[in-house]
């Protein structure tokens, strides 16, 4: 049966389990509010305080296509990884460490060093609000340092950490699916940024054209030197030809001797020419060389004798048709019919020799290296090996001319030989420097005429916004950083949390919960009462607020003190409940304000009510009815008195009496344990309805468990969000031990801030229309 003054509500434990989690969630957010809002204010602030300090970063950005590589030879595309690798590859020597260095070197010797933040010659001068949030953070209040200047070469201390802080702020980044590198650089100042990311750019654009123009390098660095060389021997045969000529007072000889003269000058030029050249060719062939593995070295040996036995012929026939061609010339002239078909004729024999020398080439590299850029490379190689093995035939046929002409020239007097042997060793150098230069100005054109297979694109533009910070983003990243901190401190906070709050935590222990008293809470006029400093006077001023079942019976809370009464005297059907003790695992739980209220509903019911002040350490009953505190229950129990009754006091409320706890005795325990407590709790259930005995918290002393073995019914009050789940759990274990008659727990003063709301939002549907309700409002629903 159900209490009539009782409306039917749905348990909480009845509702929907996701209607329950999901208010459980909206209330334990609400309960910490106040952390949440804290932590996002302070989350706020430090974002905006960071936003105002660090120094605005400027990113600049530029372009760059790297083109696809030629099939032709190039020394320095390996041609075995596929177009990503390629990328990949670029991108890591642009962002390499060598490249770092020859980009701050070509700044130090820049106009801009002294004005570089890089170099720490320029410095960042923050305006308005950021000055002062950069002063104070730092605690620099006076003048900064005078700014340094250098000159000369960067010292060691300066380069090596400009060169990580240059590679820090460097980022390098493909766009999908094309050739294209985009490459950016952030810095303090704008036109910094854009300085930085447009020398990096034209660094490596010159380093991939020099990679790629390798050879001719090569080439060039040699021909610049034999052409010193050269130049000095012609210098010294000028010389000496005219010391001779100032001596022997000799300038010219007769018309026979001139014209051996001019012969033998003719072909010996020819001779030193097919000597430079094959010089050319064997520094070329070393260089390619140089390039191979030694097992393509080893390949490139093996297939040069396979193809020197193969082709033997064809080269035996064109070094015999140039020996033929050669004697023409220097009989007939250059245009005779006869030289004009030689040159023909070798033409379309050097055609068959490339043609058969490339298709042995292709079979003996099918197997090793199909690769076609490393296969081009072991082409190059062997062409270079037969274009010298021509020179060589060549230049042995202009040696045999040079020697007869020598003989003749040997002819003449001593003067006029010693003269033209001069004057031939001036002019075959003068016609090998000749030679040596126009290939050096040839090396000079084809390396300026290289491109490379960098293109740019775009450079970089003065930015106009700072990339960094982002004051916006910065706000709203600390927004959801602040509520994302405070939600996990908050469900930090619940995890540590070790009190009781909800029916599970009760349940738990496989202990039924009689009632859930929700809390009570100061109005106004309250708030203005003037509010005692001493403990036990507070604490009783406290409690006379809280008998609401008096002040406000129609009240929402009163009507909760009524189920209470309800499940209690509904708690034991077959033997009806007549005494019970009420108390608390710990102090300041509320069980002293329970009694009073619980006695009252069952004064209010009609019931001839004892209220027993057994709490003989901390009585406060007698404040809490105004009545006095001696004499009382020692003083029967002390056998001060052996009429009971004339301990009893009535109150303002009928039906209810109250019997104080007297003076505070030595010994409670020995008391309430005694004999003469058993026998007098007997004889009151024959006189009385209802006996309720406040007693001491169960955690603190004994007395309560030592009462409870005389009574029909004990009750524990915990504090919803103040009791100690493991202070409970004892408590509950305890009384289990000695057999207590525990019939149920009062889940006390539950709010929203310290329980579920759930359970809480159970009792806001007990809203009573009346008017005069001083308490309307005042729950937290």
């Amino acid at each position: 049966m159900a209490d009539p003054m009782q409306k039917e509500y749905p348990h909480p434990d009845q509702m929907e389990e996701t209607e329950l989690s999901l208010k459980d969630i909206y209330y334990v957010l609400l309960r910490n509010a106040k952390l949440i809002f804290w932590s996002v204010l302070i989350t706020l602030i430090m974002t905006g305080v960071y936003s105002l300090w660090v120094p605005p970063l400027y990113t600049a950005h530029a372009t760059i296509m790297i083109e696809e590589p030629s099939r032709g030879m190039n020394v320095f595309d390996m041609g075995f990884s596929n177009d990503m690798n390629r990328l990949n590859n670029e991108m890591q020597i642009l962002k390499s460490r060598s490249m770092a260095e020859s980009v701050i070197k070509d700044l130090w010797n820049s106009e801009s060093r002294n004005h570089l933040y890089l170099f720490g010659t320029n410095r960042y001068e923050p305006e308005g609000l950021r000055k002062i949030v950069r002063k104070v953070l730092s605690f620099n209040f006076g003048e900064d340092e005078p700014l340094a200047t250098y000159s000369g070469d960067i010292p060691d201390t300066l380069f090596g950490p400009s060169v990580i802080e240059f590679g820090s702020a460097l980022e390098v980044s493909s766009q999908r699916n094309t050739n294209i590198l985009s490459v950016s650089m952030s810095a303090v100042d704008a036109s910094e940024a854009t300085l930085l990311v447009n020398t990096l750019i034209l660094n490596y654009q010159q380093r991939d054209i020099e990679l790629h123009a390798g050879e001719i390098i090569n080439l060039r660095s040699f021909l610049e030197e034999q052409v010193g060389h050269v130049n000095e021997d012609l210098s010294l045969a000028e010389n000496k030809l005219r010391e001779f000529q100032e001596a022997e007072q000799i300038f010219g000889l007769d018309q026979n001797a001139a014209l051996l003269l001019k012969e033998l000058t003719t072909i010996e030029t020819e001779y030193f020419k097919l000597l430079a050249e094959e010089n050319i060719a064997k520094e070329r062939k070393k260089y390619f060389q140089q390039q191979l593995t030694q097992e393509e070295k080893t390949l490139s040996e093996n297939l040069l004798n396979s193809i020197n036995t193969r082709v033997y012929a064809l080269r035996t026939e064109i070094a015999s048709t140039e020996s033929d061609m050669v004697r023409n010339a220097s009989l007939y002239g250059e245009d005779h019919e006869m030289v004009r078909s030689g040159r023909a004729k070798i033409a379309r024999l050097k055609e068959q020799l490339a043609s058969q020398t490339k298709d042995l080439i292709s079979r003996g590299m099918a197997v090793s290296d199909p690769l076609q850029f490393r296969q081009s490379m072991v082409d190059t190689v062997l062409a270079f090996e037969g274009q010298i093995a021509s020179i060589q035939f060549r230049s042995a046929e202009y040696k045999k001319l040079v020697t007869q002409y020598n003989a003749q020239l040997n002819l003449l007097p001593a003067k006029s030989l010693k003269y033209a042997r001069l004057e031939r060793d001036r002019n075959v150098l003068a016609g090998t420097y000749l030679l040596m230069r126009q290939k050096l100005e040839e090396a000079k054109i084809s390396q300026a005429s290289q491109m490379g297979q960098v293109r740019i694109i775009d450079k970089a533009i003065i930015p106009v916004s700072r990339s960094k910070p982002k004051i916006k983003m910065n706000l709203i990243l600390g927004l959801l950083l602040g509520m994302a901190s405070g939600v996990g401190l908050a469900a930090l906070r619940e995890y540590l949390d070790n009190t009781v709050k909800t029916v599970e935590d009760i349940e738990k222990l496989h202990q039924h919960v009689l009632g859930i008293i929700p809390a009570l809470h100061e109005d106004s006029k309250d708030k203005k009462k003037k509010i005692t400093s001493i403990p036990w006077q507070r604490e009783v001023q406290t409690i006379k607020r809280t008998i609401i079942t008096k002040e406000d019976p129609k009240s929402p809370i009163s009507e909760a003190y009524r189920s209470l009464r309800t499940s209690i005297l509904y708690s034991s059907p077959d033997k009806p409940i007549k005494s019970m003790i009420i108390s608390s695992p710990g102090p300041g739980e509320g069980k002293t304000t329970t009694t009073s209220n619980l006695a009252i509903t069952f004064a209010n019911m009609g019931k001839k009510t004892l209220l027993i002040d057994a709490d003989l350490r901390h009585p406060v009953l007698h404040h809490v009815f105004d009545l006095e505190k001696s004499p009382g229950l020692t003083d029967y129990l002390t056998s001060a008195t052996n009429d009971f009754s004339t301990l009893v006091k009535a109150t303002e409320i009928k039906n209810l009496f109250v019997c104080t706890s007297g003076i505070n005795p030595p010994n409670p325990s020995e008391l309430l344990g005694s004999k003469k407590m058993s026998e007098l709790i007997d004889s009151l259930e024959k006189d009385w309805d209802i006996i309720l005995l406040d007693s001491p918290p169960m955690v603190a002393v004994t007395d309560a468990t030592i009462v409870s073995r005389e009574i029909d019914a004990m009750i524990l009050v915990v504090h919803s969000g103040k009791t100690d789940k493991h202070s409970f759990q004892r408590t509950v274990n305890s009384l289990k031990t000695i057999n207590v008659p525990l019939v149920g727990v009062v889940l006390n003063s539950v709010t929203s801030k310290n329980s579920y709301g759930s359970y809480y939002y159970y009792y806001q549907n007990y809203n009573y229309s009346h008017k005069d309700n001083k308490y309307k409002g005042l729950i937290n629903i």
